[in-house]
Parts: C-alpha cells; structure tokens; sequence
C-alpha cells in the first residue's frame, strides 16, 4: 500500500520533472534573438522592399518584381526567374554563423541563399538545391552535399545551415532533422559581397539573374551570428516570425529587448 507521504513524493517528483522541462524549453526560446542579424519574414504584403526586424537593420531590396504571396506563416514571397532580393553584406568569414529559411520550390534547382566575392575557394556562399531533391552547402570548391530525396518540390521545408567554427564542424538541417555534416578543412573566408535571396550573383558568368536560379516561394529569411543547437533551430522552426525590438528611452539607453511573435 502506497502512503501519503510517497504519492506525495511522487507528485513532487512529476513536478519537478515538468518544471525541467519548462525551463529548458522557455531558456531555449528565449536565446533564438541572441546573435540575430537578419529575419525577413515578408508581413508588408506590398512594396519592393523586405524589412529585416533583427536589430542589425539589414533591410532587404527586391530586384525584379515583387510577388507577394501567402508564406509557410502569414506573408511570404514569390521568386521568378527575373528576381531576386539583395541585403547587405553579412560577415560570415571564418566566423560561426546559423542560416536559416523556409522555401517552396517550383523546380528541384537553383541557389537560394548566396554571397559572392570572386569564383574562387572559400570566396562564394551558396545554398543550393539539386537535383533528385538534395541540397548543397557550398564555400565554392569546398561544399557539403546531402542524399538525393530530402525535400520535394511544391512543398514547404525548412533548411537550416549552421558552421561550428570552434568544433571545425558545418551541418546541414531539412525539417529540423540533420542530414549531412563534416569538418572542413578550410573556412568561408569572403568579406565583401551582397547578401542574395534567390540566386547567385555570378557577375563572372555574365548571364545577370540567369545562373542556377531558384524560383519558387520564400519565407522567414534568418541569420544568426552564432552556430545554433538543434534544440534551438526546432524551437526557431516552430517560432512563426522571429525578430527583435529595442526601445530607447529619453536619455538614449536601451531599456528592453523582447521578441515578437507573428501569428499563423
């Protein structure tokens, strides 16, 4: 027979437990606005422009013609084969860094997210789909490739891109599941170019938009200047816009930082 003491242990304990988790969970969603310096999530509906709500201000301009569409949350927009969408340069050179975006692709090709210096190693960041459904983290002669298969055309999916300087480690996440990872031997290492939604700026190329370009939806556009946990990408996945706000107050000092949440 179980007294009162041990049905009162064990609810303590059931508590206790729930409690841990609580935390971890609240701690883990309320780190997501550390090291952010770039979240689009295309809530102006209008416009040829996309404001980043990070507190970096990398506020993104469209190039061709803006279609605004409905997103995987609220708004997003759609890229043809004349656009594209140009932020600032983002140093990513031999620093850690966490991509992040969600996409619905037309076709199983082009580059979603790049920066380009010169076609070079190490000199040209590109987020590229491939054939058969894979997906290329590359630095330009020095990539990581998934498997054939793991995202489809027509639907939406989530990539997450994330390099680990400190552990000489890169990771490759689709739907918060990792698939594909090494250790290279050498780091991105450009610092100039613009930051590119929606192709790859190969201006050696001489073909403008035309090099492997992606068409298709995009949404929830992110940068980290930090690698982020799985535990924090799935946790950024399930937020639906990420972004910070810094009120000042009458003498110029930052009072608080908070983020917002967009709903469905």
């Amino acid at each position: 027979m179980i007294d009162d003491g041990m049905k009162r242990y064990g609810i303590y304990l059931v508590l206790g437990i729930f409690c841990c988790f609580a935390f971890t969970s609240s701690n883990v969603q309320s780190k997501l606005t550390d090291g952010l310096v770039l979240a689009l999530s295309f809530e102006e509906g209008k416009g040829n422009s996309a404001a980043d709500s990070s507190p970096a201000g990398n506020d993104a301009k469209v190039d061709g013609k803006a279609d605004w569409v409905d997103g995987k949350h609220g708004k997003g927009i759609n890229i043809d084969e004349n656009t594209w969408l140009v932020a600032p340069y983002i140093p990513f050179n031999e620093k850690d860094f966490t991509v992040q975006f969600w996409f619905n692709c037309k076709l199983h090709k082009g580059v979603i997210f790049s920066q380009y210096e010169k076609n070079a190693k190490n000199l040209s960041l590109h987020f590229r789909l491939g054939d058969a459904g894979k997906v290329d983290l590359g630095f330009y002669g020095n990539d990581l490739a998934t498997k054939d298969g793991v995202v489809t055309s027509g639907a939406w999916h989530n990539l997450t891109f994330v390099m680990d300087v400190s552990n000489k480690t890169r990771k490759t996440y689709v739907d918060g599941e990792e698939k594909a990872s090494d250790k290279p031997a050498t780091l991105y290492a450009a610092k100039t170019g613009d930051t590119i939604i929606g192709g790859w700026n190969r201006v050696d190329k001489g073909v403008k938009k035309a090099y492997q370009k992606y068409i298709g939806k995009v949404d929830e556009v992110r940068v980290w200047s930090r690698a982020l946990s799985q535990d924090e990408i799935i946790a950024s996945i399930e937020k639906a816009s990420l972004g910070t706000s810094t009120p000042v107050d009458s003498s110029g000092k930052i009072t608080t930082t908070w983020g917002m949440l967009k709903s469905d």
